[in-house]
């Protein structure tokens, strides 16, 4: 059913291909005006306009977008590496002299020319103990850059002139030759009217100056526009000003490049209008080779959608961390951001970053830092990154498009839910214990279908432990080998909690397994009912408890081992964590495994 009234539709029609004109004080044309009073035209006339209106958007926008993928395609990216300052940023745990030279040699590994070592201050921080340690052993840090603020010091609201700030002074110290130097727009505590934008150009220019005197001719200089986005918005003519200043300076006289920040609160179109507002300007002056390089925060999960934005606007590059971690939410990383990039055929970054490593890099990084595993579901590095979920390839980047499994010569981690397919079940199964004749298709429909069955029964159980699997096996119908049990009972990585509960009841378990004279970790059926399934099943001699024997009883030598029952315990402190006695654990595991 068309939903839009005929006669505006049609309007919509004409305006757009130009087929007359229509004004306030014209009568609009009504469709049976138009279709020549042909009444049975009218619908078929109708749709087709639907069709070329929805087709014309579609082609427009499609053309933009393609438009944006081509320049993110062909993009040269140039990265400087943050990694060393970035993740200390309101870090809950600080960084160390080892996780700093930990951090540099993951940097290394990614293949990044360009590096953050440090934000001096007048403190003695670890990056000042970094850098004392790399001079001491020779490393090249032709490629590191610290920050430094283009003034220190304020009186009266004007910035001044002395002393030199302490960022550059230690920059000259310690040997590194690059800065990065930062400057505010809107800066409260400044009295722009008493010191405008061309008092803080000059000043920039006699730091850049000074810079290039007393640390090196060559060193590479960028500029750091900290509050670029609040200024677009309150005074646009400051981020004018500066940007034309270091676009016309003499070619001699210019620095690397101009860097923007953004804490995440403003949307893509603003900031990729913002980015190719003031890659224009560049490029008018002249300055087509200066980089233009973006550093985005996270807040409302919008940044690395606006990262790409930014690039595909104008920004060459990127300044960031190799994984999220930074200051409050984190941050764009370059891991994702890259792998972002390669996804969408960008090849040459291949060439200047080994972006074979930067998973791993990340992923190291992030537990340099955090002493933790970078969350599991953390796009391009989490543990589920690279999970198959569905059973169908494009879920997975299959072959139809980019596969970040294959990039990276990882193996796909088969991920076991109410939505994985009898195929992947079978899978699974082979992949934890190995070839077997019971793993069927028809097994694989089974435990399918006990997925479901588990869930309308209120029961969130975990499938993807070899535990978990095994005992789905089990429900299904299959009987656990002894194979499988030794494989849980060894693998498993229980909870120190748990792992207490099990010793508890094999303290029981002791009791019985010497009744018949021999610690041999094996209890005949019949004590190992009077110790342990009395509760739940209603005498010794009847069918259910000889089943239930039987299913314990894995190598059918008529006594249940040890491992055989730990299994099921296992498996129970998994698919319930919350359990608090080992009498609860064992309850669980008969209820929920056995029964």
């Amino acid at each position: 059913m068309l939903l839009m009234n005929h006669d505006t539709y049609l309007q919509v029609y004409i305006r757009d291909n130009q087929m007359g004109t229509t004004s306030k004080t014209s009568k609009p044309l009504s469709l049976l005006e138009t279709c020549g009073g042909e009444e049975g035209r009218k619908d078929a006339l109708l749709k087709k306009i639907c069709l070329d209106l929805f087709t014309a958007d579609v082609e427009k926008y499609t053309f933009l977008g393609n438009e944006k993928i081509e320049t993110l395609k062909n993009l040269d990216l140039f990265v400087l590496d943050n990694s060393m300052r970035e993740t200390t940023v309101g870090s809950l745990r600080g960084h160390t002299l080892e996780d700093k030279q930990g951090i540099f040699e993951e940097i290394k590994k990614c293949g990044f020319k360009y590096y953050v070592i440090e934000s001096f201050n007048h403190e003695t921080r670890v990056g000042d103990l970094l850098l004392k340690a790399l001079n001491d052993a020779n490393e090249d840090l032709s490629g590191a850059f610290a920050f430094s603020e283009t003034w220190d010091v304020m009186k009266d609201h004007i910035p001044q002139e002395e002393p030199i700030p302490v960022g550059m002074r230690k920059c000259k110290q310690f040997g590194v030759p690059n800065v990065i130097l930062e400057i505010d727009l809107t800066y409260f505590e400044v009295d722009y009217s008493k010191f405008d934008v061309s008092d803080v150009c000059q000043m920039m220019k006699r730091r850049i100056d000074w810079i290039r005197e007393n640390i090196s001719k060559d060193s590479l200089i960028l500029v750091n526009i900290r509050d670029m986005p609040d200024a677009m918005i309150k005074c646009p003519t400051r981020v004018w000003q500066v940007v034309n200043f270091l676009s016309t300076l003499p070619s001699a006289a210019r620095i690397m490049g101009i860097l923007l920040e953004e804490l995440g609160k403003f949307d893509k179109e603003h900031l990729g209008g913002w980015s190719r507002a003031i890659r224009n300007e560049m490029v008018r002056c002249g300055w087509e080779e200066g980089q233009l390089l973006v550093h985005m925060h996270e807040q409302w999960g919008l940044m690395q959608g606006n990262i790409l934005e930014m690039l595909a606007m104008g920004c060459t590059g990127i300044w960031c961390g190799v994984c999220q971690e930074g200051a409050a939410l984190g941050h764009a990383d370059s891991c994702t951001t890259i792998m972002n990039l390669v996804r969408l055929g960008n090849t040459k970054v291949l060439k200047s970053v080994n972006c074979k490593y930067l998973r791993e890099a990340a992923i190291n990084v992030t537990k340099i830092v955090t002493s933790k595993k970078p969350h599991e579901k953390q796009p391009v590095y989490g543990e589920r990154a690279t999970d198959l979920v569905f059973g169908c390839p494009q879920m997975a980047g299959g072959s139809d498009g980019f596969d970040l499994n294959e990039f990276l010569g990882l193996k796909k981690e088969i991920r076991i839910s109410n939505m994985a397919s009898k195929e992947m079940v079978v899978d699974k199964l082979r992949e934890l214990f190995g070839d077997d004749p019971n793993f069927t298709l028809e097994t694989g429909k089974k435990m399918k279908d006990v997925i479901l069955s588990n869930i309308k029964a209120g029961r969130k159980e975990e499938y993807n432990s070899p535990s978990g699997l095994a005992m789905l096996f089990d429900q299904a119908g299959g009987k656990i080998t002894p194979a499988m049990a030794e494989i849980i009972t060894s693998a498993e990585d229980n909870k120190p909690h748990i792992e207490q509960l099990i010793a508890e009841v094999k303290e029981k378990w002791d009791f019985y397994d010497v009744k018949d004279g021999v610690a041999d970790d094996c209890v005949s059926f019949e004590h190992f009912y009077n110790g342990f399934m009395a509760p739940y099943f209603g005498c010794y001699r009847c069918e259910d408890t000889k089943a239930g024997l039987r299913a314990l009883d894995m190598d059918c030598d008529g006594t249940v081992d040890w491992v055989e029952f730990k299994y099921f315990l296992i498996w129970a402190g998994r698919q319930y964590p919350e359990v608090k006695t080992s009498q609860e654990l064992v309850d669980l595991a008969f209820r929920y495994g056995l029964i």
